[in-house]
């Protein structure tokens, strides 16, 4: 679950804030568009989910955690439940689509059979079989889209 209580947040140097007052509840199983004009606050909304950054006002709840009680040193751990498919799909250019997909396991501490097991079935479920010894450059960008989706 996502929720957001009232959340403001302002940048240094801005003249207005880029949420303000912002409440938002978003349940487990629930699929959420962010849609809106360029500087309206979605980038800033995903940047609070993901802890990146820290509202200026009003608190943030992800998977039932209060995210301005998590320390900083325990962010990374945190993220590892989120999957997340960015804009720019981040994937590791110099990776192959087995391994874009198996790194994410791998942080979370998968073992190997479950790696090797996991990889192609969900590969297979995006519609990529065959193409895990690919690397991103070879791709189309619907198909980058869909690695990103399956490491997620």
């Amino acid at each position: 679950m996502i929720l957001f209580e009232n959340v403001t947040k302002k940048y240094r140097g801005a003249q207005r804030p880029a949420l303000d007052g912002i409440d938002l509840r978003v349940d487990r199983g629930e699929f959420v568009f962010i849609v809106g004009a360029s500087g309206s606050g979605k980038s800033s909304c995903l940047q609070l989910i993901l802890r990146e950054e820290q509202p200026t006002g009003g608190t943030v709840h992800v998977l039932g955690h209060d995210l301005s009680k998590i320390s900083s040193r325990k962010v990374p751990y945190f993220r590892r439940n989120l999957g997340m498919v960015f804009q720019d799909f981040r994937l590791l250019t110099n990776k192959t689509v087995y391994d874009n997909v198996a790194f994410s396991l791998q942080v979370i501490g998968k073992s190997r059979g479950f790696i090797q097991e996991a990889v192609p079935d969900t590969l297979e479920m995006v519609g990529l079989e065959g193409k895990g010894k690919r690397y991103p450059h070879e791709l189309s960008g619907g198909e980058q889209q869909r690695v990103a989706i399956a490491r997620a």
